[in-house]
């Protein structure tokens, strides 16, 4: 998908779906209620509240985008996390007879590595890989639906402070950027020569990667600093109290989708705590 695939993850999408008429702050209830429900289920609860959310992706026509970052994602966070996943948290969950598929070198152990593989800790990890997957679906949601004027005035609702908003938005606004700028800077990269004529172009792509660091921190920089002195010739905190033109509400709407998570959050914890729904990751 590359870095342009990640701008297009987190830019304003301009389209009429029902998640861009929630308030944002409704949007960030959603992540937070989800993220519990997740922490606190088993992991097909958190695929089954995963996939809902791409019906949204579908109507914002990221949905080939966002499957190919789900199994990046999803291949990083086993990767990632079995090699590391006790054996005796295994035993507890799967019992004794782990089914051993790679040994690694003794030396592996000093780096903190299990000594080796097993599929019970790839299963384990694709189960946790659930939690950190939902909760990310609907956090990415925030990014397509909401523009930074509107988390500005929510924000002002709240009586959150003005220099804190301020810090979210830019953080927001430059996040596509610098996605979009790390794009550019490699094109350029490979434009001056490297990996031309090689039969294995992905080397040079990852070299062509890796040097774009230090070029894409120096106009991060820059940029930081016009955004600060544009920010001060502006008169930014002068004024404790700001005015807007318009108004963000909270709707009908909102309020109806408050009531189904907070209802969602506890009919799952309810079911947790009788034993229906089992709350740690285990192989039934």
């Amino acid at each position: 998908m590359g870095f342009k695939g990640f701008e297009k993850l987190t830019t304003y999408v301009e389209y009429k779906t029902p998640y861009h008429l929630l308030h944002p702050l409704t949007k960030l209830l959603i992540v937070v209620i989800v993220t519990i429900i997740c922490a606190e289920s088993i992991w097909w609860v958190d695929l089954i509240i995963g996939i809902a959310s791409l019906y949204f992706y579908y109507l914002l026509r990221r949905i080939r985008l966002i499957l190919s970052f789900s199994l990046l994602q999803m291949i990083g966070s086993v990767l990632d996390y079995s090699y590391f996943v006790s054996p005796v948290v295994l035993r507890e969950i799967f019992g004794n007879n782990l089914t051993i598929i790679w040994k690694f070198p003794s030396y592996f152990v000093f780096m903190g590595f299990v000594p080796y593989l097993t599929l019970q800790a790839i299963i384990y990890s694709f189960q946790v890989s659930m939690r950190i997957w939902t909760m990310l679906m609907y956090s990415g949601l925030i990014f397509l639906t909401t523009t930074p004027s509107q988390i500005i005035r929510s924000f002002h609702k709240m009586k959150v402070p003005m220099s804190i908003t301020f810090a979210i938005t830019v953080g927001l606004v430059s996040l596509p950027r610098i996605f979009d700028t790390a794009d550019t800077i490699i094109k350029l990269q490979l434009m001056k020569g490297i990996g031309y004529k090689k039969r294995i172009k992905f080397l040079y792509n990852l070299r062509a990667m890796f040097e774009s660091i230090i070029p894409l921190f120096i106009y991060e920089f820059k940029k930081a600093k016009t955004v600060s002195i544009s920010a001060e010739t502006r008169a930014f905190m002068a004024y404790k109290k700001r005015t807007y033109i318009d108004d963000i509400t909270f709707s009908k709407i909102d309020k109806i989708v408050v009531t189904i998570m907070i209802a969602a959050l506890i009919i799952d914890t309810y079911l947790v705590i009788v034993g229906m729904i089992p709350s740690i990751p285990f192989h039934p």
